[in-house]
């Protein structure tokens, strides 16, 4: 497995977004999408100092781990938002867990030694 050190910056998505793309070696939207609502997620709640995201691509199974020493955060354990019946009900904020929750296939969490460990197992269709 592949792993990286980042700290708590913004500008860092851009190397998280290249170093999952080195693994995975092609672009994949829903991979993107959950990358960035858990980096982000993150960086805005947890009050980390760093976080280490370790990655690993043996066709077809993306298998992708945060680990911060942030606050304690179980996002499996967040219930899911009330889905806006139309576009005009709908609210900025609130979804990125759920849509985290939908589009990975396996979703494993576990705080130990004060470190939040988020596993995320996706199937990625070539």
């Amino acid at each position: 497995m592949n792993s990286i050190t980042l700290k708590p910056e913004i500008n860092e998505l851009y190397t998280l977004n290249e170093f999952i793309l080195n693994e995975l070696g092609e672009k994949n939207i829903q991979v993107d999408l959950i990358v960035e609502e858990v980096f982000i997620n993150i960086l805005d709640y947890s009050k980390t100092e760093f976080i280490i995201v370790n990655a690993e691509y043996d066709k077809p199974t993306l298998t992708i781990e945060f680990i911060d020493n942030g606050i304690e955060f179980n996002p499996i354990l967040k219930e899911n938002p009330h889905l806006p019946e139309n576009i005009d009900e709908a609210q900025i904020g609130g979804m990125g867990i759920f849509l985290t929750k939908e589009l990975a296939d396996e979703l494993d969490y576990s705080y130990i030694n004060g470190e939040n460990y988020l596993k995320i197992t996706k199937i990625v269709e070539s």
